[in-house]
């Protein structure tokens, strides 16, 4: 049985779900600090150790960010199809669960992105999405990717023509992006593997 939060602890643990959502990974310490004005980081260790002990977060010593948030149960039930008839909502028509890392890999391989802007709305990858996004340095032609210039990201389908590489919308009211492939500011950080939509 899980054990009742304080308000904090409750807001500290939502910062971390949300933070984790959008980065793809947990935040630290120092971002927690500074998040609620924490003054020490011994204040911020308290509150994770308390998360902890009530089962809504474990420490992974393996990885640099170690934070891992424990779900109620292993992923999204899947209990049958859509059906026009009778309701399905019975522990019987229980398929399986929805799980994240069992389509898409650890979060060691692959992150999410929250979709600012409508240049892949043909994709159907819309303001406010989110996507999934699987670490790699290159992609085939004309799959969805996200490249980063001068640190900022934009996913594009992705054409390379010898060094010039080509970023094309899916907005016919927006243009193309041409980089060099030898441009220090450019690179691919990895392919649009998924799609997730708040409804």
């Amino acid at each position: 049985m899980s054990k009742n939060l304080t308000s904090r602890q409750a807001s500290v643990l939502s910062f971390i779900k949300e933070f984790a959502i959008e980065h793809g990974y947990p935040p630290t310490i120092p971002e927690i600090q500074e998040k609620f004005d924490i003054k020490s980081p011994n204040g911020v260790n308290n509150h994770i150790k308390a998360l902890i002990r009530k089962g809504y977060l474990k420490r992974d010593s393996s990885r640099a960010r170690a934070l891992d948030i424990i779900g109620k149960r292993d992923g999204i039930p899947i209990i049958g199809r859509v059906a026009a008839g009778a309701p399905l909502l019975a522990q019987e028509n229980l398929e399986g669960y929805f799980n994240m890392h069992d389509i898409y890999g650890s979060s060691d391989e692959v992150f999410m992105l929250r979709v600012t802007g409508e240049s892949m709305i043909k994709a159907g990858i819309f303001d406010g999405d989110y996507v999934i996004v699987r670490m790699q340095q290159t992609v085939e032609a004309g799959e969805i990717g996200v490249a980063f210039i001068e640190d900022e990201a934009t996913i594009k389908r992705i054409y390379r023509d010898g060094n010039i590489i080509r970023l094309i919308p899916e907005n016919d009211s927006m243009d193309p992006i041409t980089v060099m492939s030898t441009n220090p500011s450019f690179r691919i950080g990895g392919k649009v593997v998924g799609v997730v939509r708040r409804m």
